[in-house]
C-alpha cells in the first residue's frame, strides 16, 4: 500500500537537498588515432569487436578525455617518437573534434615543447630561438592553438598550461626547483612569467575554460612547496593537476595525505588527477625489470587499484577529475614490424595479448556523481521472498527528485533485495550483469534493521540486503546522489469511525453518554477524540451530541 502522506513529507525534505559538484572521469587517448590507423583490435566485455572507440567509451559512463599537444613533434628524437610523441596541432584538432562530437569534455594538455615534458626534461621548442621572447612565444602560441580549436568546434573545457611543471618549463631559462630556488641558469621567476603568459592567453581566448597547473608526485614536499611558491607570483588558475602512478609514487596513502593537505591549504582550488595508471601483464622488451618486481602487473591488481583509487578520491570533496593515462595502449592485431610504440609498457584498459577490455575500465565511472535515471530507466526494488525472484521486481520506486527514490512494501516474510536501474526487460536471469544498467547493494549479503542508514555501491554480483518483516508496511528510501539506503516501518494509521466515542468499534447510545460526560467533565476513559468530532466542525461541542443522536436515529 502506498503512503501518499509520507511521500509528501519526503518531497518537502528533499527540496532542501543540493546536488553534488560535477565531476569528470576518462583517460588520455592521445594515441587513439595512430592505433586506429595501424589497425589495432579492441574487444568489449562481450567479446565483440569495438568499431567506434569513442562511442564505446561513452557507453561505459566516461565523460571526459585528455589529449596532449607538442609544438613540433617531428623534432623529437627517435626514442621519444617511439613512445608516442606525434601529436602536432593538426592531429590534435582532428582528434579533439571527434571527442567533442562524441559528447565528452576535453582536457587539452599543452607541453610547450617538441617532445615529452616531465621532471627530467622540459626542452624549449627548437623554433623558439629568442630567449628574451619566450614569454611572448608562449602567449602567441597558446592563442593560436586555442583559436584554431574554437574554429573547428573543439574548444577545450580544461587547459593544462604546461605538463608536469614541478621543475619549471622551457629549460634552461625556466628551469627551477619546486622550492623556488634557481636551477643552473634558470629561475622560478622566468618560469612563472612563462606560465602566466600562457594563462593570460587562455583567459582571453577561452574565458569559460578551466586552467590546470599540473605537477607530479615524485616527492610530496615538491608539490606542496611548488604551489606555495607559485602564490608569490599568481593564483590565477582553477585546478591543481597531479600525476599519480603507484609504482613510482607510492601507495594510495601517499596520495591521500597530499590531497588532504592541498584541500586544507587551497580551499578555493579544485584538484584533478590528470594522469594515473597501473600496468598490466604485457611488457615490451624495453620495460624496466625493477618496475615489474616492485609492482606486480596483473589484471586483478589493476582492477583493485582502480577500485581503491576511486573510493579514496570520492572521499575528497575538492577532487573533481580523474584521467587514466594511455587507455588505448594496445598493440593487439598490429604486425610487430609496424608497431605504434616501440619502447613502452601497457598501463591501459585493454589486454595487449588478446585485445580484450579489462575490468579496471568499469570501475572508473563510480567516481562520477550519480546521475538520476530517466523515466525510461527508473529505479526498482528487486529480489524476492526467501530467495531471489529472477523475473519480476518487487516494486517500482517513486522518483522524488534530487536523487531520492521511495517505495512502500508490505513485508511479512524474509526477503532478499537490491535496487536496480532499468526495467525487468534489461535484466538477465542470473543477476551477474544488468546489460548496461546497474544494481546498487552492499558488499556482501547483510541483515539490515529499520531506522538505519546504509551505504550502497554499484554491484555486479549476488550480494544483497536481507530483512524479515512482521506484516507491516515498510518505506524504502534510496538516495542515488550519495548511494545511501534506509528502511522505516510505517505505523498503521488509526481508522476513524465517526461517533465511536468510547472506541469499542461500535456506535451505540453508550457513545452519546460518553460524549456528554466528556463535555461535562473533560475526563472520560476510554475516549477517541477523532471519532467524537462527529460533525467535523469547530472541535468537540454540544452540536456533536445532536449529530450523534441523529446518526443513531438514522441507523
Amino acid at each position: 500500500m502506498k503512503r501518499i502522506y509520507y511521500v509528501i513529507i519526503c518531497l518537502l525534505m528533499v527540496s532542501f537537498c543540493g546536488h553534488a559538484m560535477s565531476k569528470y572521469v576518462g583517460g588520455d587517448i592521445s594515441l587513439l588515432t595512430k592505433y586506429e590507423e595501424k589497425g589495432a583490435i579492441y574487444y568489449n566485455e562481450n567479446g565483440s569487436r569495438i568499431t567506434d572507440m569513442l562511442t564505446y567509451l561513452k557507453s561505459t559512463g566516461l565523460n571526459a578525455m585528455r589529449v596532449r599537444l607538442f609544438v613540433d613533434p617531428s623534432k623529437a628524437d627517435a626514442e621519444d617518437q617511439g613512445e608516442g610523441v606525434c601529436q602536432d596541432l593538426p592531429y590534435v584538432l582532428a582528434l579533439s573534434q571527434r571527442i567533442k562530437a562524441a559528447g565528452f569534455n576535453l582536457l587539452l594538455d599543452i607541453h610547450y615543447s617538441d617532445t615529452w615534458t616531465d621532471p627530467g626534461q622540459h626542452s624549449t621548442p627548437a623554433s623558439w630561438t629568442v630567449a628574451s621572447a619566450l614569454g611572448d612565444s608562449v602567449y602567441s602560441y597558446t592563442k593560436r592553438v586555442l583559436n584554431a580549436m574554437i574554429a573547428v568546434g573543439a574548444k577545450p573545457d580544461f587547459i593544462q598550461v604546461g605538463n608536469e611543471v614541478t621543475y619549471g618549463m622551457l629549460w634552461p631559462t625556466g628551469h627551477c626547483h619546486p622550492s623556488g630556488a634557481n636551477y643552473g641558469s634558470g629561475t622560478f621567476s622566468n618560469f612563472a612569467s612563462y606560465l602566466m603568459q600562457g594563462i593570460r592567453a587562455c583567459r582571453e581566448v577561452c574565458p569559460t575554460s578551466k586552467i590546470v597547473v599540473h605537477t607530479e608526485l615524485s616527492r610530496v614536499n615538491n608539490v606542496t612547496s611548488f604551489y606555495q611558491k607559485l602564490t608569490e607570483y599568481t593564483t590565477d588558475y582553477d585546478i591543481i593537476g597531479l600525476s599519480y602512478y603507484p609504482y613510482w609514487h607510492g601507495d594510495l596513502n601517499v596520495l591521500d595525505g597530499l590531497l588532504t593537505t592541498l584541500e586544507n591549504t587551497y580551499p578555493t582550488k579544485k584538484i584533478q588527477i590528470v594522469e594515473t595508471g597501473y600496468p598490466h601483464a604485457y611488457y615490451p622488451s624495453g620495460a624496466s625489470v625493477d618496475l615489474q618486481s616492485k609492482w606486480p602487473a596483473t589484471e586483478a591488481g589493476q582492477k583493485a587499484f582502480a577500485t581503491d583509487l576511486v573510493a579514496m578520491l570520492n572521499a575528497h570533496s575538492k577532487v573533481d577529475g580523474l584521467y587514466w593515462w594511455f587507455p588505448e595502449a594496445n598493440e593487439y592485431g598490429i604486425n610487430y614490424t609496424n608497431h605504434v610504440t616501440t619502447d613502452w609498457y601497457n598501463c591501459g584498459w585493454w589486454d595487449n595479448q588478446n585485445g580484450q577490455v579489462m575490468d579496471a575500465l568499469f570501475e572508473m565511472p563510480a567516481f562520477l556523481d550519480p546521475i538520476e535515471p530517466s523515466d525510461s530507466a527508473s529505479m526498482y526494488i528487486v529480489g524476492g521472498e526467501g530467495s531471489w525472484s529472477l523475473t519480476e521486481p518487487m516494486g517500482k520506486m517513486t522518483n522524488l527528485g534530487n536523487g531520492v527514490y521511495v517505495d512502500t512494501l508490505t513485508i511479512s516474510a524474509p526477503i532478499y533485495f537490491v535496487f536496480a536501474d532499468g526495467g525487468p526487460e534489461a535484466w538477465n536471469n542470473d543477476w551477474t550483469a544488468f546489460n548496461g544498467t546497474y544494481r546498487y547493494g552492499p558488499t556482501s549479503t547483510i541483515t539490515i534493521t529499520t531506522d538505519t542508514q546504509y551505504t550502497t555501491a554499484k554491484r555486479d554480483n549476488n550480494y544483497s540486503y536481507y530483512f524479515t518483516g512482521d506484516g507491516s508496511d515498510y518505506l524504502f528510501t534510496f538516495n542515488l546522489d550519495n548511494l545511501t539506503f534506509s528502511l522505516q516501518r510505517l505505523e498503521v494509521q488509526p481508522t476513524i469511525i465517526r461517533g465511536d466515542v468510547n472506541d469499542d468499534h461500535d456506535v451505540t447510545i453508550a457513545d452519546v453518554s460518553a460524549l456528554i460526560d466528556y463535555l461535562l467533565t473533560g475526563d472520560v476513559t476510554p475516549f477517541n477524540e477523532a471519532n467524537a468530532d462527529v460533525n467535523q466542525k469547530d472541535g468537540i461541542t454540544i452540536a456533536d451530541v445532536s449529530a450523534l443522536i441523529d446518526m443513531l436515529l438514522d441507523m
